[in-house]
């Protein structure tokens, strides 16, 4: 018995030893908060800005004139020492868990940012959920510093545009750092990456009184996509092409698609509600062809032009049209890629390498020189599901 009670009093020593889960804990007061991290290269190695949450000034139902973040800035031969050379700077410990956005400074972007990445990945703080975007033609640290309205923290406006613009607007693409890192390292395809920049002064932007008028002079947009080769961004795609690039890889969910009108003056707008892509390659002669077949159903949304859209038979006018005029912008964005980029970024290499592994080993060691020569055909099809709630346009209504 006395046996019994000294092994279940050593029972419960050694799991009240074992249960110190507060050893490592860390109080909010003691914290300063990150939702958005800017990475920039400097002669000497890197800059890293954080965009710090300002806690009493998020929470303030009463109107302050201090902002709701802080930017603090250092520079390092590395990633790791930039961050830590901002403990003589931020007035507490950087905490990086809740980072929404990472901004690479174009010029880190051309020059490569595998290195960056390696921190990115290997830091035990951060997770994986945050979304990636190039400062285009700017610095990270000029992006983070500036102020945004109904978004009373930049890098969440940031992340909550992204998150809507790549929902109902095909030219946007989020990100994230294990698909960016899968894509650099995988055989037959490059990444894309969403460029952010600024429209306005910047120093304005920087200031309160930029959120304080009904239009902000200073404001952060989203709506380009940078081409890489391997780590390095080698250029920028326009709205246009980065659309039929988000079709082409079956990344839209849901878009306005402009249309013109058949043989009359005007234009169609149609509301897209489902899109999707096929792709396969045969081999003829020694020599990859690619097809790409994108099916694409909607809505139509707006009428300017007089047509009459009860018949039938204009309803398959119009498919046929548009099917034609999407197949032209989707087969241009893929001689643009080839002919101004070289960088296969529609995985083309790759599906060589899923679908025929043994063709693939004998031309993957010059896939980068053959990618712009290739035979690539793509056909758009496009299906008209409703017409709304009204039947004709009024104009066309009108004139009978």
């Amino acid at each position: 018995m006395i046996r019994r009670w000294f092994l279940l009093c050593f029972t419960f020593l050694f799991l009240l030893i074992s249960l110190t889960g507060c050893w490592s804990k860390r109080e909010l007061d003691e914290l300063a908060i990150a939702t958005g991290i800017g990475l920039d290269k400097t002669d000497n190695g890197y800059k890293f800005t954080v965009q710090i949450i300002n806690p009493a000034e998020v929470a303030a139902k009463t109107i302050s004139t201090r902002t709701a973040v802080t930017t603090y800035t250092s520079e390092g031969r590395s990633m790791f020492e930039a961050l830590r050379g901002l403990t003589d700077k931020a007035p507490r410990k950087v905490y990086l868990s809740h980072i929404r956005k990472v901004v690479f400074g174009e010029r880190l972007a051309r020059e490569g940012i595998s290195e960056t990445l390696d921190f990115l990945t290997r830091d035990h703080e951060l997770r994986t959920d945050f979304h990636i975007a190039v400062a285009k033609g700017m610095e990270a640290h000029d992006l983070l510093t500036i102020l945004t309205p109904m978004e009373k923290i930049p890098a969440n406006k940031m992340y909550f545009s992204m998150e809507t613009s790549s929902e109902y607007w095909a030219p946007s693409l989020i990100m994230k750092i294990q698909q960016l890192i899968s894509t650099i390292l995988e055989d037959g395809k490059e990444p894309v990456i969403s460029g952010v920049y600024n429209v306005g002064n910047i120093e304005k932007g920087s200031n309160l009184s930029n959120v304080e008028d009904v239009g902000a002079p200073t404001d952060v947009r989203v709506d380009s996509l940078g081409v890489f080769k391997g780590d390095q961004l080698i250029g920028w795609m326009d709205q246009l092409q980065s659309t039929g690039y988000n079709y082409i890889e079956g990344n839209v969910k849901n878009t306005a698609e402009y249309f013109k009108c058949l043989d009359e003056e005007g234009s169609i707008t149609l509301e897209v509600m489902k899109a999707t892509s096929d792709k396969t390659v045969t081999i003829k002669d020694g020599e990859p062809q690619f097809n790409v077949n994108v099916s694409v159903e909607g809505n139509i949304a707006d009428v300017e032009c007089q047509i009459e859209l009860m018949k039938v038979d204009t309803i398959k006018r119009l498919e046929k049209n548009f099917s034609d005029q999407l197949s032209t912008l989707l087969n241009d964005t893929v001689s643009d890629v080839q002919d101004d980029f070289q960088s296969d970024i529609f995985g083309l290499g790759d599906l060589i390498h899923r679908t025929k592994p043994k063709y693939w080993n004998t031309v993957k060691e010059d896939w980068e020189d053959r990618f712009p020569e290739v035979e690539v055909s793509v056909k758009a099809t496009v299906k008209i599901n409703r017409t709304g709630t009204i039947s004709n346009p009024y104009q066309f209504e009108k004139e009978k």
